[in-house]
């Protein structure tokens, strides 16, 4: 998980490559107002506005914060690429419930289209979503339910792609009732920049207790133990990138640890197997040595980093190009 030490290094990397970070309100909910950052390279837009990397924070979806969706150098390797960054915010659990988190990526993704294109020039029709983790899983997501979808997918050690596993959810078990209380207790008030203090903070407790137990799909989808199983089960295949692959889901990059101990390398190995059935272009990298948050290690970088941006650039070349001649 991400500290507050990689938080001031994101901004000092920022600031130090001469750009802007500008903090947006995409939408409110009761009195909560959700954001995002938008940094620029700082040069000269081209004409048709900067591509955009959609950054998706991690934090097993009740945790982070949208300044650490990106690590410093991959930050400046964003910047060097002459991108736009749009990292976004999201409401967490147990506030609320994935489908509510899943309505704020949408909602971030059409105010950029809408109304953030209106005042910065980013080119809306060159987007690659990329998360780690829990963003990760999302970024997958949004490979099916953003409209019009993405050029690219990167997941970097994607949490639940496949979120009917027995990792994530084991119908047959019973809900400790512990669980049922402290998500309960837990549900108010919704935040968004939060990080979580350290093993015995209440959420990390429930966060932990839930995915030994494979009740996680539970906790995202309900509070209630008497929840029909079937109901929730339906709901986590909506959610499931796995269950939910067709021939135009966007080219992905999926990075993964063969040393996770958070989340399998199983759930990237699934969703590869779903992009090759599909004939959708994709990479899997499964990194030897690599536990969860590779990509924050300088070792990993050159052979296991920067192949991501070029595949993000490669996809987006293409459809600038597609674009080009379609204007023609």
């Amino acid at each position: 998980m991400f500290t507050k030490y990689f938080l001031l290094l994101l901004y000092a990397a920022c600031l130090h490559a001469t750009t802007t970070i500008t903090t947006y309100t995409y939408k409110t909910v009761g009195d909560l107002k959700i954001k995002l950052d938008v940094i620029l390279p700082p040069i000269p837009p081209p004409a048709s506005g900067f591509p955009v990397l959609f950054t998706i924070h991690g934090g097993g979806d009740i945790q982070g914060q949208k300044s650490t969706a990106l690590n410093p150098q991959e930050v400046t390797e964003t910047m060097n690429r002459g991108w736009a960054i749009v990292a976004i915010d999201y409401r967490l659990i147990p506030g609320v419930f994935l489908a509510d988190i899943l309505e704020d990526v949408q909602d971030a993704y059409q105010w950029m289209r809408t109304e953030l294109i209106k005042s910065v020039p980013i080119n809306i029709d060159l987007v690659t979503v990329i998360g780690r983790s829990a963003g990760g899983g999302l970024a997958v997501l949004s490979g099916y339910k953003l409209t019009p979808r993405p050029q690219a997918i990167i997941g970097f050690y994607s949490f639940c792609t496949n979120w009917t596993d027995p990792y994530a959810y084991k119908p047959e078990t019973p809900v400790p009732l512990v669980f049922v209380a402290a998500a309960n207790k837990l549900a108010v008030p919704v935040v968004t920049e939060y990080t979580m203090s350290g093993e015995t903070d209440p959420k990390n407790v429930l966060w932990n207790g839930v995915l030994a137990s494979g009740k996680m799909g539970w906790l995202v989808t309900t509070h209630d133990p008497a929840f029909p199983q079937t109901e929730i089960m339906a709901q986590l295949k909506t959610f499931s990138a796995t269950e939910n692959m067709d021939e135009n889901y966007p080219p992905t990059y999926l990075a993964h640890g063969l040393v996770d101990t958070l989340v399998p390398y199983s759930q990237s190995v699934q969703l590869a197997n779903k992009l090759k059935e599909y004939n959708i272009p994709y990479v899997l990298d499964l990194v030897p040595g690599a536990n969860h948050n590779f990509d924050n290690h300088a070792e990993f970088w050159t052979q296991h980093v920067v192949p991501v941006f070029d595949f993000a650039q490669k996809y987006m070349q293409q459809s600038s190009k597609a674009m080009e001649f379609l204007a023609k």
